[in-house]
């Protein structure tokens, strides 16, 4: 219907070892897609310009200098379930009363613990959703619409040059496309795929292992965009930096998800954001 690639052949055209965090979780994704029913029509309206995603990030970055993805994850490949148990609903009030702009929700069930139906369950709170998940397949696209979910995550060094095909897929049906580089030879994909959402991942995700991104390069190849740091941002004044720094959005996961108190560690960068606190 959309003229994306197969499955298994992007899978299998990564260029990733085998044994890599990023390879093994596509691997168990490709696994639970199969199981999938077939991707029904898209139920929404195509999405033409900006959603309410990029609209709140866009609102709390023009009020507050700056905005903030909550995520919420009980596990990753590499740290295993270090925050399994953690209940959905409380924690992400938590990030609602600390000042999040919209979630990030895991939907990848073997590694990270996540189910779109956590998606589901967030609605009543009223903030935009982001179905964080490893795309591969039209059908995760329909699970993420079913779920109600207003963007999805696209990954480019996963999705190389059908970046733009998916992109498209997710507009036809009313999701906002957050393509993730991991470099700037990336950068191209995104363009392609006329990306509103930039990510930079500073987490390589083939070792899951962390680096320093600048968003300066970012900026002057996509002046119109939001751009969202991603990855290794420990503590609040990690946050506040990256925003400093010219990202108009961070995304946090595993700090908060750690934190004892996550709606504190979020009023923190906010408040110290609107008063100059370095």
């Amino acid at each position: 219907m959309t003229g994306l690639p197969d499955p298994a052949a992007l899978v299998r055209g990564t260029g990733l070892a085998s044994g890599s965090h990023l390879q093994r979780v596509l691997v168990s994704e490709l696994v639970r897609v199969a199981k999938l029913p077939p991707a029904p029509p898209p139920v929404r309206s195509r999405l033409v310009a900006s959603g309410p995603f990029e609209a709140a990030l866009r609102l709390d970055t023009a009020a507050q200098g700056g905005a903030v993805i909550a995520e919420y994850k009980q596990a990753s490949p590499s740290l295993g379930p270090f925050a399994k148990g953690t209940p959905l609903l409380p924690q992400l009030q938590a990030y609602l009363e600390g000042g999040a702009s919209a979630f990030s929700i895991l939907a990848e069930p073997a590694y990270f613990r996540g189910t779109a139906e956590h998606l589901k369950a967030a609605a009543g709170l009223g903030v935009p959703r982001l179905y964080k998940g490893f795309v591969i397949s039209e059908a995760q696209l329909a699970e993420a619409e079913a779920a109600g979910a207003e963007a999805v995550l696209l990954i480019a060094r996963v999705l190389k040059g059908h970046t733009a095909a998916f992109a498209e897929a997710a507009r036809a049906r009313g999701l906002e496309p957050l393509v993730e580089l991991h470099d700037l030879t990336e950068v191209a994909f995104a363009q392609a795929a006329k990306a509103r959402l930039v990510g930079i991942n500073a987490r390589d995700l083939a070792t899951f292992t962390l680096g320093e991104p600048t968003a300066a390069p970012l900026r002057r190849i996509f002046p119109e965009a939001v751009l969202i740091r991603e990855s290794g941002l420990a503590t609040p004044e990690d946050a506040r930096s990256a925003l400093r720094a010219g990202f108009d959005a961070v995304l946090i996961g595993e700090a908060l998800m750690r934190s004892p108190d996550p709606r504190g560690f979020l009023s923190r960068i906010l408040t110290d954001l609107r008063t100059g606190v370095s």
